[in-house]
C-alpha cells in the first residue's frame, strides 16, 4: 500500500466523490495535506480522520463495532 494518496485515491477507497474528499480540506474541517505538485499528498494516517469526518457529515454511514 502506498504511503501516500491523492484525492481520487482516498474518493476510491472510501467510495466517494473525490468533491467531498476536497471539500473536507478547503472548508478547514482538516488541515491542509502537503502537496507534490498541484495534487495533495494524504498520509495513510489521514484517511481514518477523512472516514470519521465524512461519517460525521453524513457521508458515509457510521460503522458499529462489534461488541467482544
Amino acid at each position: 500500500m502506498p504511503e501516500v494518496f491523492s484525492t481520487a485515491d482516498v474518493a476510491r477507497l472510501l467510495s466517494v466523490k473525490p468533491w467531498q474528499v476536497r471539500r473536507l480540506f478547503e472548508d478547514g474541517t482538516l488541515p491542509e495535506p502537503p502537496r507534490i505538485g498541484n495534487q495533495r499528498a494524504i498520509s495513510r494516517e489521514l484517511i481514518a480522520h477523512i472516514a470519521s469526518a465524512m461519517q460525521e457529515r453524513g457521508w458515509l454511514p457510521k460503522t458499529e463495532v462489534a461488541a467482544s
